[in-house]
């Protein structure tokens, strides 16, 4: 008579195991929602610190291209100015036409009036594009190719060529637009993140299958996370880079400066100072900061340093 007993038992035990199986397949459902919101948080405080370091870069470049503005529309136009009264005089000072001729008169003029230009655009903020472009790019067929009344146009339109400069200066990653279309030919689409939704996780008919996916999509969120620290990389070289070109030219205009009076009281040798310290501004001015393909051009301490030495002619000195 004990076989009901045992029956019953039986039927204990197996109920038992299932209550288990449910308990394990809900434990697991969990886990794989716990694993695919901290993948997402992860991935958004990615894209998070992503867009700080967009939004500091897009501010270097528009602050170097207003500087390297000032410096055309106040030194530059100086020196202009300054070689043609020398030039309506016939300076008889040695080597005057070959240094007139080497700092392309005709191309700083032109300069000078793209600088201008641009300044009438300040105000109402039609020229951030072309702030950003003369920032990470140089001078040279940019200003020099933009007659007044076009500048503004001609440098947006070579800063949206770029997909770094397009996406830098396009507004944040969540307002998309042309900003996230033209950056995410260069981000190679870190920023969309895995396509996957945390919601299909708990969808799965079988808890293993929800854990499965919920680690694929943990994966797929650290190689995306990946990407956005190497831009981040990218974005602080090029921080750098427009800082260390700042530095430089700042340097230089305050070294011209003090050549001017000198050079107004006609002191013996001013003028020539005032030359020299003219092409190595000029050059620095004409000198990218940033590659074609997004990158910060590399060594440009080191490249700034020999502009400075040579077109100076060892008369300035490079100071870190």
């Amino acid at each position: 008579m004990a076989l009901p007993f045992i029956k019953t038992k039986a039927a204990l035990l197996a109920g038992g195991i299932g209550v288990k199986k449910g308990i394990d397949a809900k434990e697991d459902f969990d886990r794989a929602e716990r694993i695919g919101r901290r993948a997402k948080r992860n991935h958004e405080d990615a894209i998070e610190s992503l867009e700080s370091e967009r939004e500091k870069t897009n501010q270097s470049f528009q602050d170097l291209g207003r500087l390297k503005v000032s410096i055309f529309s106040d030194q530059i136009k100086y020196l202009v100015d300054e070689i043609k009264k020398r030039k309506k005089a016939k300076s008889k000072m040695t080597g005057f036409e070959q240094m007139v001729e080497e700092l392309n008169l005709p191309q700083m003029e032109k300069m000078v009036l793209g600088s201008l230009d641009i300044e009438k655009g300040l105000a109402s903020g039609a020229a951030s594009g072309a702030l950003m472009g003369l920032g990470a790019y140089g001078s040279v067929g940019m200003l020099a190719s933009a007659s007044t009344g076009t500048a503004i146009a001609s440098l947006s339109g070579a800063a949206a060529t770029n997909a770094t400069l397009a996406w830098l200066g396009g507004g944040s990653l969540a307002a998309g637009g042309f900003g996230m279309a033209g950056g995410m030919v260069v981000l190679g689409g870190l920023v969309a993140g895995p396509a996957i939704a945390i919601t299909g996780f708990v969808m799965a008919s079988k808890a293993e299958e929800a854990l499965t996916k919920a680690r694929d999509y943990e994966s797929e969120v650290d190689q995306a996370i990946e990407k956005i620290n190497s831009m981040e990389i990218v974005l602080k070289g090029l921080q750098a880079n427009a800082w260390e070109m700042s530095m430089t030219l700042t340097k230089l205009a305050k070294y011209f400066d003090e050549c001017k009076p000198d050079v107004e009281s006609n002191e013996q040798g001013a003028f020539e100072r005032l030359l020299k310290c003219g092409s190595a501004l000029k050059i620095v001015l004409d000198t990218p900061i940033m590659e074609k393909n997004g990158e910060g051009v590399r060594n440009l301490d080191g490249k700034l340093k020999s502009i400075v030495t040579t077109s100076s002619a060892g008369l300035l000195k490079y100071e870190d």
